[in-house]
């Protein structure tokens, strides 16, 4: 994919909040022949559970030239396998996401939503009048089951990289439980198989076959 310039964009008020319906909390059951074993088991899954990202922040993308690039790759995804059409990401939804976060009931979504708002004053601090372009090139993969747009390493990045940290930062005094242990890797996902429970069950099962017929 050629570079794609994300221009003029005023980057504080891209800031939007989404509440996010594609996490899924699994569940695993073990037994356990001593009690003490058991209740710890039983906390350490409370404690994953209640760290579980539902809600995050992230940055639209709507640059006509980023988003018909977008397109563009996807069309050509489909041409190669139309079942493919119900993991692509609508235009509407691109975004680069900054940060989840777990956010338990309405008082925490009231604290995140004027944590979104200090936020304001801190990235305009930081960028200090000046305008922040994005350029993505490259294309990549989560595991064979996301497709993504990777963002070219650049002054630019490393800003944006900022902007989420320090963002996080402000989160976290407030008492909400935002961002994860991983690094801050920006990244524009255009397909992903989760979107389709049954589509992703076809294509792993496909793959795997494929596996064995050339082992």
């Amino acid at each position: 994919m050629a570079e794609m310039p994300f221009v003029d964009t005023d980057i504080e008020d891209e800031f939007v909040m989404h509440a996010s319906s594609e996490i899924n909390i699994k569940k695993k059951r073990k037994r356990t022949t001593e009690r003490e074993i058991e209740e710890g088991s039983e906390r350490k899954k409370k404690k994953k559970k209640q760290y579980q990202p539902n809600y995050f922040i992230s940055l639209p993308i709507t640059n006509p030239k980023i988003t018909g690039s977008i397109q563009a790759v996807q069309d050509a995804i489909r041409q190669k396998d139309q079942r493919l059409s119900k993991a692509m990401v609508h235009s509407g939804s691109l975004h680069v996401t900054m940060f989840v976060m777990h956010l338990s009931n309405e008082e925490e979504i009231s604290i995140a939503v004027g944590a979104l708002s200090d936020s304001k004053d801190f990235v305009e601090d930081l960028l200090k009048g000046k305008t922040v372009d994005l350029s993505f090139q490259g294309i990549d993969h989560f595991k064979n089951e996301v497709g993504f747009v990777k963002l070219a390493e650049n002054d630019h990045a490393t800003i944006l990289t900022e902007i989420a940290e320090t963002m996080k930062k402000i989160f976290q005094e407030k008492g909400i439980l935002a961002g994860e242990e991983r690094a801050f890797k920006p990244h524009l996902t255009f397909m992903k198989l989760s979107k389709s429970t049954q589509l992703r069950k076809q294509i792993i099962q496909q793959y795997e076959k494929q596996e064995r017929g050339s082992g």
